[in-house]
């Protein structure tokens, strides 16, 4: 204790190297891993999905669900095989060449598609 301080600054001081912090009960630990692994996601699929309804024909959109972009393979799930079975007969005939080419947003190598749910989208 130097001579100037007084014993109750003394104690606070103490005080507070010895008592435990209060817990932080916020959410904000998760600030990074949100923008990692949902609002970063999301734009770049936002950005797909403009390009996917100008390209891909109306009939096969409604029966498609993008469902991610990671390291430059897009995926899509498709409600049925014979949905799959037409879009895959586009992809080939250059539709992939021209949705890659159109993105301009993180660099798409290729699109991988399968069979899967698709969910209803809601009518406003």
């Amino acid at each position: 204790m130097a001579l100037h301080e007084t014993p109750e600054h003394h104690l606070n001081k103490i005080r507070h190297w010895r008592n435990r912090p209060e817990r932080d009960l916020s959410l904000g630990f998760m600030q990074d891993d949100f923008k990692r692994d949902v609002q970063k996601p999301f734009k770049q699929l936002a950005q797909m999905a403009e390009v996917w309804a100008t390209l891909v024909p109306a009939q096969l959109q409604q029966r498609t669900r993008l469902e991610s972009l990671s390291r430059g393979v897009l995926r899509v799930v498709v409600d049925s095989s014979s949905s799959l079975y037409e879009l895959d007969r586009l992809m080939r005939q250059g539709l992939q060449r021209d949705i890659i080419v159109a993105h301009k947003g993180p660099a798409v190598r290729k699109i991988q598609l399968r069979v899967g749910p698709v969910l209803p989208r809601e009518e406003d």
